[in-house]
C-alpha cells in the first residue's frame, strides 16, 4: 500500500535501524555518512509505522539537501527477490538507482501499529525486509507511473514465493506423466532449482483456466494469447510432433521478479484418448547456475550435443570436437534448449567458425508457434559500440519486420562479442530472408568500400568504380550505412560525381540534381526523392517551395552531409503526390520529373506552379515551360486569369493539354516522323472530344484560347539550341481571340526567366 502522512518513528528505534544500516553498508558507501544514514533511517521507519499484514508500503518523496533526489521506502515481509526486482522495476522506467541499502530487521506489530525493533533479525519477530533507494528526481507523473510498476512487482514477488511449494508439486507432477525420459529429466533438473518458478496454469481447449499459482493467479490471461494458445494445441497434434511431451518457448510477458526478461514457459500436453484436451503451462526464468551449468549436464540439450558430434563425426578430444562444446556452452542454454535439431546445428557451426576468426555474421532462427524470431549476431569486440548496436536492431527490425522485445550482450575472453535479439514477428508479412539480412549487416559492419566498388563495377568499369568508391565512400556516416546500405550509396555517389567535374570548376560544382524512389514501406501516394548539392547545404527554403510547386507535400526530410558537406549532401524527402495520382506511375516516368526537379532548383527553369502539369499529366520540363510562355504571352494580351485558374484547367484536363502538345509538335518539329497533317487532325480531335467532356465554363475557355494560339503560331525556336537563351515565337495576330484593336500583322513573343516582350509588325 501506497502510504499516506506516516507518525513520527522513536528515537530509539531510528539509532537501532541505523546502527543496523551501518553494519550492513558496503565498503564501496564510503560518501554514506552517520547523520545522511540517520535520515534515511528516519525516512524508513515513518513509512514503516503501520503495516497491513501480507501488504508492502511504498513511500516515495523529492528530497532538497545537497542536491535535489527521489528517495523510495519498501517495506515488506522478509522474501527472496525483492531487491534486484525493485532494481529491475526503478530500470524499467528509465531511472537510476544512485543509493540502495537494504537492512533486513526483526519487528513486532500490534494490529499493523510497529510496536519493537530490533537491529539483528531474531526468532522473537517478524522478519520484515526495509529497502532504501535514492534516484534522481522525477516528476509526478514519473512518480506515479513508478509507484504502479513497483506495486505489481512486489505483488508479483509475494505470489510466486508463497506459492513456491506449490509450483514445484505441480512440475514434479508433470514431469511423472512425461514419456520421453530426456525431457522429464529435464522437468525435474529444472524443479530441482534450476529455473526460478513464478507461475503455472491450466488452460483447456475450450478457454478455461484452472490451477491458476503464483503470477498466473492475477495475469494468466497474459501469459499468452488465444491464437497462441490455439497453435500450441495444434502444434502437439501436428504428426510432426505427436510423440512430444513438452514444449518450449518465450512469452512476450517479461518478468518482474528476479530478473527482467521474457519469460520462458514450459507446456506439457494433458491427453484423453490420444486427444489433448488442456495445456499445463510453466512459467519462470533460468537461474544463473542454469545458464552456466556445462551443456552435458542439462537434460535434453546433452542428447543434442552428443548427436550433432556424431553427425559430423568430430572426435570429441580433437580441435573440432572442443569447438562445439565451446559453442554449446557459450550459446544461452535457455534458448538452446527449445530449438530443432537443424537450427541448433547451423548455429553451433556459425559460431565454431568465427572462433578462430572473428568477423560479422548473422543467424536468424524461427521458435514455434511462429511467434518470436532469434537474431544471433556476432561482431569483433572493437566493432561493439551503443551506436551500432542500435544500428544493427534497427535494420533487423526494417528487414523481417519485427519489433524487438529483448536484448542481451556477451563478450567472450576473445575477441568476439555475441548480441542476441528476441523479436515479435507476429505481425510480419512474407516470408524472411536471412541471406538479405546478412548482406545488410557485413555492408553496414565491414568492407564498406568495397560493398560500394562493387555495386559501382555494375555501371563502370572496374578503374572508375574503385576511383569513385576511393572518393566519395569513407565519407557516408555510419547512420546512413545502417539505413541504406551499399547498393543505395552507390547510385548517391554516381549522381554526386556528376556534381564534383574533374576540372574544378567550382560554379559547375555546386549544381544540384534529383533522383526519385520508393521503399515497401511508403503509401500507394508516397514516394522519396532525393535532391543532391554538389557542395555545401542546400536550403529547405530553396526546395520545399520548388517542390510544393510540383504538387508534393513534404513530410520529411534528412540530410546526409559528406565531409560536412565537402563531398556534397544527400537530401531525403519523404514526399506525398497530390490526391489521386500513383507513387507507383510516377516513378515510371521519374527520367522527366528528376530532369525537371534539377532544372529549377539549379535556376534553370521558372519556380511555378506550371511545374505541377510534369507531374500530373506527363509534360516534360520543356513543354511545361512552352505552357507557361503561352500564359505569359495571353498575360500580356490582357487576359485576366491568374496562373492557379490557368495551371487547374491544363491539369484537370490531361488528355486535352497532352493533345496541345501534340498539336504544337505535328506542326512545328522540324524532325517531325510521320504524316503531319494526319497527326495534327488527330491532336485536334482529341482535343475536341476532351473539350466535350469539361463542364467548367472558365476551363474550356482557356483550353479553346490555349488552342486558338498554337494554330495562330507560324514559326518558333522552340526545336533550335537558341531557345536555351530564349524563347520566340512567331504569332498570326489575327487568329488570337479577343486581341485589342488595332490588331497587328504578325508578333514576335519573347520569352525567358529574365526578360519577356512583343515586337509587333503592322504588314508584311
Amino acid at each position: 500500500m501506497a502510504s499516506t502522512k506516516a507518525k513520527s518513528p522513536k528515537t530509539k528505534h531510528i539509532k537501532t535501524l541505523t546502527d543496523r544500516i551501518c553494519n550492513t553498508l558496503l565498503p564501496g558507501d564510503v560518501d554514506f555518512k552517520r547523520e545522511k544514514v540517520e535520515r534515511a533511517a528516519e525516512f524508513l521507519l515513518a513509512a514503516a509505522q503501520e503495516r497491513t499484514p501480507g501488504k508492502p508500503v511504498i513511500q516515495i518523496d523529492t528530497v532538497s539537501e545537497e542536491h535535489r533526489f527521489l528517495r523510495i521506502a519498501l517495506i515488506n515481509d522478509d522474501m527472496p527477490f525483492l531487491v534486484d526486482s525493485a532494481a529491475a522495476a526503478i530500470a524499467d522506467q528509465g531511472i537510476t538507482i544512485d543509493r540502495l541499502v537494504h537492512p533486513i530487521v526483526s519487528v513486532r506489530r500490534d494490529d499493523g501499529q510497529l510496536v519493537e525493533l530490533k537491529g539483528k533479525p531474531d526468532d522473537t519477530g517478524l522478519h520484515e525486509s526495509m529497502i532504501y533507494i535514492e534516484t534522481p528526481r522525477v516528476d509526478a507523473k514519473a512518480r506515479k507511473a513508478l509507484t504502479a510498476a513497483l506495486e505489481q512487482t512486489l505483488a508479483d514477488v509475494r505470489a510466486a514465493v508463497e506459492d513456491w511449494g506449490q509450483l514445484q508439486d505441480a512440475m514434479r507432477a508433470d514431469a511423472e506423466a512425461i514419456a520421453d525420459g530426456e525431457d522429464k529429466a529435464l522437468l525435474e533438473w529444472l524443479d530441482a532449482g534450476m529455473l526460478t518458478q513464478l507461475g503455472h496454469v491450466v488452460r483447456t481447449r475450450e478457454g478455461e483456466m484452472k490451477d491458476a499459482l503464483g503470477i498466473c493467479r492475477k495475469s494468466a490471461k497474459d501469459i499468452l494469447a488465444p491464437a497462441s494458445f490455439d497453435r500450441a494445441f495444434d502444434w502437439f497434434e501436428d504428426k510432426a510432433n505427436r510423440s512430444s511431451d513438452l514444449l518450449i518457448i518465450k512469452a512476450n510477458m517479461l518478468s518482474k521478479v528476479h530478473r527482467r526478461v521474457p519469460l520462458d514457459l514450459f507446456i506439457v500436453p494433458r491427453r484423453e484418448k490420444n486427444r489433448v484436451t488442456a495445456l499445463s503451462i510453466h512459467a519462470g526464468v533460468w537461474t544463473s547456475a542454469a545458464l552456466t551449468a556445462p551443456p552435458r549436464t542439462i537434460p535434453r540439450l546433452r542428447r543434442e550435443v552428443e548427436a550433432l558430434l556424431d553427425k559430423l563425426g568430430f572426435d570429441q578430444t580433437g580441435h573440432a570436437g572442443k569447438a562445439v562444446l565451446h559453442a554449446f556452452t557459450a550459446l544461452p542454454h535457455d534458448l538452446l534448449i527449445a530449438f530443432n535439431p537443424d537450427d541448433l546445428a547451423r548455429i553451433v557451426t556459425t559460431l565454431m567458425s568465427l572462433v578462430d576468426r572473428p568477423r560479422p555474421r548473422l543467424t536468424l532462427i524461427e521458435a514455434p508457434l511462429a511467434r518470436h524470431l532469434f537474431a544471433f549476431v556476432w561482431i569483433p569486440r572493437d566493432m561493439l559500440s551503443t551506436q551500432v548496436r542500435r544500428q544493427i536492431e534497427a535494420m533487423i527490425e526494417e528487414e523481417t519486420g519485427a519489433t524487438r522485445l529483448d536484448w542481451s550482450l556477451e563478450v567472450e575472453g576473445g575477441n568476439l562479442a555475441m548480441i542476441r535479439f528476441v523479436l515479435d514477428k507476429r505481425e510480419a508479412v512474407g516470408p524472411i530472408d536471412e541471406d538479405a539480412v546478412e548482406d545488410r549487416l557485413q555492408t553496414m559492419l565491414r568492407g564498406w568500400t568495397e560493398a560500394i566498388e562493387n555495386e559501382l563495377a555494375k555501371t563502370y568499369e572496374p578503374g572508375r568504380a574503385a576511383a569513385l568508391a576511393t572518393r566519395f565512400a569513407q565519407w557516408f556516416p555510419a547512420s546512413y550505412r545502417g539505413q541504406y546500405g551499399a547498393a543505395e550509396a552507390a547510385s548517391d555517389i554516381t549522381r554526386l560525381w556528376t556534381l564534383h567535374p574533374s576540372d574544378g570548376d567550382e560554379s559547375a560544382a555546386n549544381q544540384r540534381d534529383a533522383r526519385m524512389y520508393r521503399r515497401e514501406t511508403d503509401g500507394d501516394n508516397e514516394l522519396r526523392l532525393k535532391v543532391y548539392q554538389g557542395r555545401g547545404n542546400l536550403p529547405l527554403s530553396d526546395a520545399v517551395p520548388a517542390l510544393e510547386n510540383f504538387g508534393f507535400v513534404v513530410r520529411t526530410e534528412i540530410p546526409t552531409s559528406l565531409d560536412e558537406g565537402r563531398f556534397g549532401t544527400i537530401h531525403d524527402f519523404l514526399v506525398a503526390l497530390p490526391e489521386g495520382s500513383d507513387a507507383k506511375a510516377a516513378l515510371e516516368r521519374a527520367g522527366p520529373i528528376e530532369e525537371a526537379i534539377a532544372t529549377v532548383l539549379n535556376g534553370g527553369a521558372e519556380n511555378d506552379p506550371f511545374n505541377r502539369l510534369v507531374v500530373e499529366t506527363g509534360l516534360s520540363e520543356e513543354q511545361a515551360n512552352l505552357l507557361r510562355s503561352f500564359y505569359r504571352y495571353l498575360r500580356q494580351t490582357g487576359m485576366g486569369f491568374t496562373i492557379y485558374t490557368v495551371v487547374d484547367a491544363l491539369r484537370r484536363a490531361p488528355d486535352v493539354t497532352r493533345a496541345l502538345m501534340d498539336l504544337f509538335e505535328a506542326r512545328h518539329r522540324p524532325d517531325f516522323s510521320g504524316d503531319r497533317e494526319s497527326a495534327a487532325t488527330d491532336a485536334r480531335d482529341t482535343i475536341r472530344q476532351g473539350l466535350a467532356k469539361i463542364f467548367a465554363i472558365n476551363d474550356d475557355r482557356l483550353l479553346r484560347l490555349y488552342q486558338s494560339l498554337i494554330e495562330a503560331i507560324l514559326r518558333t525556336n522552340h526545336y533550335a539550341q537558341s531557345s536555351e537563351e530564349a524563347l520566340a515565337l512567331k504569332i498570326d495576330s489575327a487568329k488570337v481571340p479577343n486581341l485589342p484593336k488595332p490588331i497587328p500583322f504578325r508578333e514576335i513573343w519573347v520569352y525567358s526567366r529574365r526578360v519577356e516582350g512583343i515586337h509587333l509588325r503592322a504588314g508584311p
